[in-house]
């Protein structure tokens, strides 16, 4: 093994034990025993690995030095002692150390050697041109800039858990009712009345979905830290996907949505002036009075960030002599209540659903297949005569409300 792939497969280890590490972040839970395991196994490689690459650097005489010409230097010359730079005014700026392969080295010394006749492809790791711009380096942070995630919370609420098969779950959608006996005379009048709870159930199933990513070999030999990138991205996506359906899904052949499923709470708010913000903060008022004294411990609201703004701005506008919509610690608050955020929420408009309060542990289940985890595939034989890499993410979920009245909302008139 040289040592390009040494490096490369160091990387490739740290990659696979962060991404089992990024999946139990996303999935809010603690890595499991057989994780932790592959974990320590990949760090106990990487140590090795790293003792092999000491050693194999020592023993090449080029690695450590720099390839120096048109700026005083001399080809060779220890990147420790020399001093290159561009002049601003009376000071020299510093010049970052360039890192190129051992194949570039070899080739740029065989370009000399010809007097510019073998150009190596190895040379073109500088981006340039064979009259002097191979000696010009063009490198690639090693880091890729990605984005922020959107708001996903309905997991961190939700009651998560395992699933092996499809799980029938009873559920009372009646109490039964009493009713005042009189005095028994011995004749068989003045009975108990006879009444019983009317059940239903649900079945919480999973529904496989996913996506692929396509790399091709020189993009993930030249950016060692875009396997990382790509793998951080999938599961981002997948997460994405399924708050969306948490949130909205049709329950059919996918997850159960919020949306429509919970109890009526407060519907037929009024638009105002102030395009429901004054109607919509009062309503906020309302609905903890429709939500039983029972899930009131472990209640919590559910909207998306661009609605708690409106509601802070009506909370402003009111002047209310006590401030309902707090912050503290960092998380907000709503009437002494933890606020969650999900980019999936409705938007504020006529006939919406913005905002859901209530215990969403009772009310709402997600049954992941297998565990939380989501699965990642790394497949280089496939499409190797290609040179791609198939890169899969995927999990197998479902959700549902199990008890309507756990969560009520708030709905805007149409």
């Amino acid at each position: 093994m040289n040592l390009q792939d040494m490096l490369r497969k160091r990387a490739e280890l740290l990659n696979y034990a962060d991404s089992i590490q990024s999946t139990a972040k996303h999935a809010n839970r603690a890595t499991t025993p057989n994780e932790e395991s592959i974990i320590a196994s990949s760090m106990e490689q990487v140590d090795a690995l790293d003792k092999q690459i000491a050693e194999r650097r020592s023993q090449t005489t080029l690695s450590g030095r720099d390839v120096l010409l048109g700026s005083g230097g001399q080809p060779g010359s220890s990147a420790a002692t020399r001093n290159t730079g561009e002049m601003v005014g009376n000071v020299r700026m510093s010049t970052p150390r360039v890192i190129l392969s051992q194949d570039y080295l070899n080739d740029f010394h065989a370009w000399l050697g010809s007097g510019g006749m073998q150009i190596g492809a190895a040379l073109y790791e500088s981006g340039g041109g064979s009259t002097g711009g191979f000696v010009v380096p063009v490198t690639v942070e090693g880091q890729v800039v990605s984005l922020a995630p959107p708001d996903a919370g309905v997991r961190e609420v939700a009651t998560v858990i395992p699933t092996a098969m499809d799980i029938k779950v009873p559920r009372a959608t009646t109490i039964s009712t009493a009713a005042t006996k009189a005095e028994g005379t011995g004749n068989g009048s003045n009975l108990f009345t006879e009444s019983e709870p009317t059940l239903d159930q649900f079945t919480l199933s999973a529904f496989m979905a996913g996506l692929q990513h396509i790399v091709s070999w020189e993009l993930a030999q030249d950016v060692p830290a875009f396997q990382a990138f790509a793998i951080t991205d999938m599961l981002l996506a997948q997460s994405i996907y399924e708050e969306n359906l948490f949130v909205n899904g049709t329950g059919s052949g996918q997850a159960q949505g919020l949306i429509g499923n919970t109890g009526a709470g407060v519907t037929g708010v009024l638009v105002g002036t102030d395009n429901y913000a004054s109607e919509l903060l009062d309503s906020t008022f309302d609905v903890m009075g429709t939500l039983k004294t029972a899930y009131h411990n472990n209640a919590s609201w559910l909207m998306s960030r661009a609605t708690s703004i409106v509601l802070r701005k009506a909370q402003k506008q009111a002047n209310l002599f006590e401030p309902v919509f707090t912050t503290s610690g960092g998380k907000d608050y709503l009437h002494g209540r933890p606020v969650v955020y999900s980019t999936a929420m409705p938007a504020i408009a006529a006939g919406a659903t913005p905002v859901l309060f209530g215990d969403f542990k009772q009310g709402y289940v997600i049954g992941d297949r297998g565990g939380s985890g989501i699965n990642v595939k790394i497949l280089d034989q496939p499409r190797a005569t290609e040179g791609l890499i198939v890169l899969l993410a995927y999990r197998r979920t479902d959700g549902r409300v199990r008890r309507s009245e756990a969560i009520q909302a708030i709905t805007l008139h149409s």
